[in-house]
């Protein structure tokens, strides 16, 4: 069956799905998006919207929700008038849903589900079994044990030496990530991070420069389209933890033997894993700029606009392709930088209208009013010279943080 074929039907869901959606339809298909936040400029990609929030001029954006965000957006994908819209034929994934891989079943029983397994999640976002395969491979990770409660993670990160990260047990795009110095750190950040889940990772520090890799697998092989350099904790961009996810850089800027060894560790850990589809890795270049695995992301990064944008592959077409077996034989080299920052409000405000601003995406709806560290828009740019990519990205920035009003 070609996937691929014209007015085929695809359902897209996820915390923010708008870039898949858009790529979805430059392909031809009918887009049936399930979207957590429900910014202005998903519509224009989407011939059917179901969104979790609803945004309305004058009001606050609620969050505070009876379930986790996940189980929301599989709950509206069930809801059977999505499906009145037209039968859906696949179903592709973006971020939200990793590490709940029976919410990935649940969904294939509304369409086949084009990516890894359930089965393959359970390995792929367990800390501890991904290392101990990595590891068999000669691929550098940090020290890594589950705790189950702030005593024992003193006393693992005592073990372990102390600066320490505490990671949740299921990812949150950084943003519940913490650093602890000391013990007290320790216990004082421990209830935060695990939440509701029984337990947290404690983690060596590596300190470095973050990166990560995008690759297409067949389940048998892969091949990296992209090594991109990661924005963490960017407080000039609104971010409230040091760990929370700003943006990319595509590519990675570093030596080639930088660049070609992150494409070989990602290479050989894909196929071991047999992982299908779109695929990240996320990396810190840690001693003499050798990549420490972080983690796996079994489903499209935050990335593929970037890597569009100076290669001119269409990483929802790779996707599909690589699920139906075929992978991509010669990557183009990238013809320039492109840069991606995530605008978060630095205090309670007002979103102003971006409708019309310069290279503004996932644009919040004017006027609603929402609380500090909640994401505003992303500013994409891309340029032949990195710092020029960078520096009109930083002033498109600079301008609507400016526009912000204080509510």
């Amino acid at each position: 069956m070609n996937r691929l074929e014209p007015k085929r039907t695809v359902m897209v869901i996820g915390y923010n799905v708008r870039p898949i959606a858009c790529l979805a339809k430059q392909l031809g298909f009918r887009v049936v998006a399930v979207d957590y936040w429900g910014d202005l400029d998903i519509s224009n990609c989407a011939d059917d919207l179901h969104t979790v929030l609803q945004q309305r001029p004058g009001e606050q954006l609620k969050e505070s929700l009876d379930k986790p965000s996940c189980e929301l957006l599989v709950d509206l994908a069930e809801k059977k008038n999505i499906r009145k819209f037209a039968k859906v034929d696949f179903i592709l994934v973006g971020s939200g849903l990793d590490d709940r891989p029976d919410l990935w079943t649940r969904l294939s029983r509304i369409a086949p589900v084009l990516g890894n397994s359930p089965e393959q999640l359970k390995v792929i976002r367990n800390l501890s079994k991904l290392f101990i395969i990595a590891r068999g491979l000669g691929i550098n990770c940090p020290k890594t044990e589950k705790a189950n409660s702030p005593k024992e993670a003193v006393e693992i990160a005592k073990g372990i030496g102390f600066p320490v990260v505490l990671k949740p047990i299921s990812g949150s795009g950084g943003f519940r990530i913490r650093f602890a110095r000391d013990p007290d750190e320790v216990r004082n950040h421990f209830g935060g991070v695990a939440g509701e889940r029984e337990g947290a990772w404690v983690q060596e520090h590596v300190k470095g420069v973050d990166a990560s890799s995008s690759i297409i697998g067949n389940g048998r092989e892969c091949v990296v389209v992209s090594v991109n350099e990661q924005l963490i904790g960017k407080s000039e961009l609104g971010a409230s933890t040091p760990f929370g996810y700003c943006g990319s850089i595509v590519p990675l800027a570093a030596d080639s033997e930088v660049i070609e060894r992150i494409k070989m560790v990602s290479s050989a850990l894909g196929k071991k894993l047999g992982l299908i589809g779109s695929n990240g890795f996320d990396f810190v270049m840690g001693r003499n700029n050798e990549p420490y695995l972080m983690e796996v992301n079994p489903r499209f990064q935050a990335t593929l606009e970037c890597i569009r944008f100076v290669t001119g592959l269409n990483l929802v077409r790779e996707h599909i392709s690589g699920c139906c077996g075929q992978l991509l034989r010669n990557v183009p080299e990238p013809n320039g930088y492109a840069v991606k920052m995530i605008v978060f409000a630095k205090e309670k405000c007002v979103y102003p209208d971006l409708s019309k601003t310069e290279s503004a995406f996932d644009i919040s709806h004017k006027d609603v009013i929402v609380e500090k560290g909640n994401p505003i828009c992303t500013v994409q740019v891309a340029a032949v010279e990195r710092e020029k990519a960078i520096g009109r990205t930083m002033a498109i920035v600079s301008e609507i943080l400016r526009r912000l009003k204080p509510a």
